[in-house]
């Protein structure tokens, strides 16, 4: 029990260390607008306020993933936007399969992700380098 306490406690003073770091001393996310918060659905289809929520949040309902679950799709704000790492972007920094892969060990430049859907097949870029391609479905 005891045990469990601590790494409960170790994980809020991690998770308050991060936000810490994400808002810093003026509380603003980076000194932009508020950060973005993923909108999640209970279930298969969205609820009327489910769909209000995301709809209020800029975000369009759709079907997407193999399973074909409703989802709640919202555009970031630095859509598209190059990067050379995850931490340039509120998603993620990708390479487009599309694209030539390089070399491993190569630098790259990606773009940030430009919707919040996981799926798709991609590569990121963390410190500049593309890491192994994945698809997700």
């Amino acid at each position: 029990m005891r045990k469990l306490v601590l790494l409960t406690s170790f994980i809020l003073l991690v998770g308050c260390a991060y936000l810490q770091e994400v808002y810093g001393e003026d509380q603003a996310y980076g000194g932009r607008a508020d950060p973005y918060e993923k909108i999640q659905f209970a279930g298969e289809v969205a609820t009327a306020a489910e769909r209000a929520e995301c709809e209020d949040a800029g975000g369009e309902v759709r079907r997407d993933g193999m399973l074909g679950w409703q989802q709640c799709i919202q555009t970031y704000a630095d859509a598209g936007k190059t990067c050379s790492d995850n931490d340039d972007c509120l998603g993620q920094c990708r390479l487009n399969i599309s694209e030539t892969m390089p070399q491993p060990g190569e630098t790259v430049t990606g773009t940030c992700q430009v919707t919040d859907s996981p799926f798709g097949c991609y590569a990121t870029i963390e410190d500049g380098k593309a890491t192994p391609t994945i698809c997700v479905d």
